[in-house]
C-alpha cells in the first residue's frame, strides 16, 4: 500500500507543477539546496483490529465472504517549496484539486483525507525556498482476507487469496 500511495502522490505533485526530482526521504530533503522542490515522505502506518464482514459474488460468479482483519491508516507528509509565493500557492491548489476522494488498491477502496497544511516562510525553515507548505495526507484502507462460502453438500467454491 505504501509504494502505491507514494507513487500516486508523486504523480499528482509532478502534474501540479513540480519539475525537479521529488524527495522521498527526510535526509535528502534536509540537505537539498533547491528552492523549487517537492517531497513525499511516509509519516506513519497505524493498524486497528477490525472484524467487519461482507458477502459478495466475484467475477466468476462464486460467492465469497470478505473479512476486514485490520483498518489501516497510512499518513504521508507532502512538501511543496517555491521561490515565489504566488507560484507556491498555485502548485499547492492544483495539487489539492487533483486529489480524488479515494483510490482502489488491489481491488479495495482506500479513502484519501487531507488533514492540515502548515505554511512556512524562508526565515522559519531549513529549506532554501522563499515559501513552503507541508500537507499531511491520510490513506484509509484495510487488510482483507477473502474466504469461500460453502455450498450445500460440503463443497467449497473457488478461493480467492487474501490481499490488501
Amino acid at each position: 500500500m505504501i509504494a502505491i500511495c507514494k507513487k500516486y502522490l508523486i504523480e499528482k505533485l509532478t502534474a501540479a507543477g513540480i519539475k525537479t526530482n521529488i524527495h522521498t526521504s527526510e535526509k535528502t530533503l534536509r540537505t537539498t539546496k533547491e528552492s523549487h522542490l517537492g517531497a513525499v515522505i511516509v509519516n506513519g502506518d497505524a493498524f486497528v483490529r477490525s472484524g467487519s464482514k461482507k458477502k459478495y459474488t466475484d467475477i466468476a460468479g462464486d460467492k465469497q465472504r470478505r473479512l476486514k482483519t485490520h483498518e489501516r491508516t497510512t499518513t504521508f507528509r507532502v512538501v511543496i517549496g517555491e521561490y515565489e509565493d504566488e507560484k507556491c500557492e498555485q502548485i499547492f491548489e492544483k495539487f489539492i484539486e487533483s486529489l480524488e476522494t479515494g483510490i482502489v488498491i488491489n481491488g479495495n477502496y482506500t479513502s484519501i483525507e487531507i488533514e492540515d497544511a502548515d505554511w512556512v516562510d524562508k526565515e522559519d525553515s531549513i529549506l532554501s525556498s522563499k515559501l513552503a507548505v507541508q500537507i499531511n495526507i491520510k490513506f484509509k484502507g484495510g487488510i482483507y482476507v477473502d474466504q469461500p462460502l460453502y455450498k450445500f453438500g460440503g463443497e467449497i467454491e473457488q478461493t480467492v487469496e487474501g490481499g490488501l
